[in-house]
């Protein structure tokens, strides 16, 4: 079953017609939840808890031999948790409540990780920076491969560039908390990987963002890592990207933003076993 920290309680949803909430990141939600059901037909969905979602929450909940109104609460929200899309649908065996649905309610409950492990890798990939910020006048900068792991953010020698930094961010992270972690370049924390290979593969998500979510740029390649949780105006960033860095960053007032800003991703922190 999906946890509540993966799919939070945001309801009660319900109809315009009624006294519950009938619009918001919910609906969408649960409109790609059954569309991948087979419910209803899949589409670019709004935030408009409307007939055709009440209708098909009232099959639903026949189904599954619960009061058979239109809304959304704790009941069916239990159940819909543990629900996995069907034989002979598309995406067979995969949750009803895909990554994207999963953001939308995680966002609306101001989640900022999937898991206790999660947090805890997001709480040191935080105080890596820090630490690599703080140490800025023995940092040094060097696009060369394979970066070094592990790094030490507070050593005399610290070496690395945008990408590479970010890497051993992650690597540091998973040491400290002894929580197995994926490699943000998807090459296995072998020391490789640049911001135009496979680091920018990762899902692409808007604000609000979360610690180590990638920032992408061009003119030229770069890239930075959030590193407190929050939106375009108050997210914190760490960059790497020349000699005078690490830094501290706002994309509200960093100079490459927005002209030169091409999206954000968010790489699999936790590695699934």
């Amino acid at each position: 079953m999906l946890t509540e920290r993966q799919v939070p309680y945001t309801g009660p949803y319900g109809l315009p017609t009624g006294p519950l909430k009938s619009k918001g990141p919910t609906a969408e939600a649960c409109k790609r939840f059954f569309g991948r059901l087979g419910y209803i037909e899949w589409n670019d969905y709004d935030q408009h808890w409307n007939k055709m979602l009440g209708d098909a929450m009232i099959r639903y909940k026949k189904k599954h031999g619960l009061p058979a109104d239109p809304s959304y609460g704790k009941l069916v929200w239990a159940k819909m948790r543990n629900q996995k899309v069907p034989a002979g649908r598309p995406n067979t065996g995969e949750w009803c409540f895909d990554p994207y649905a999963r953001k939308l309610i995680q966002d609306e409950a101001g989640e900022t990780s999937e898991s206790d492990d999660e947090a805890l890798v997001q709480h040191f990939i935080r105080e890596y920076w820090l630490l690599a910020i703080a140490n800025n006048p023995n940092y040094s900068y060097s696009q060369n491969r394979p970066v070094k792991l592990p790094m030490n953010p507070s050593s005399s020698t610290a070496i690395g560039d945008c990408s590479g930094t970010i890497i051993q961010a992650v690597h540091y992270a998973g040491a400290k908390s002894k929580v197995a972690v994926e490699d943000p370049a998807k090459f296995k924390f072998s020391g490789y990987g640049n911001t135009d290979m496979y680091e920018d593969d990762w899902p692409k998500v808007g604000s609000p963002f979360r610690i180590g979510d990638m920032a992408h740029f061009h003119s030229p390649r770069h890239v930075i890592q959030c590193i407190k949780a929050g939106t375009v105006a108050t997210a914190e960033w760490g960059s790497h990207g020349w000699e005078g860095s690490p830094e501290l960053l706002r994309l509200s007032n960093y100079s490459r933003y927005p002209e030169e800003f091409m999206f954000v991703v968010r790489p699999q922190l936790v590695k699934e076993v």
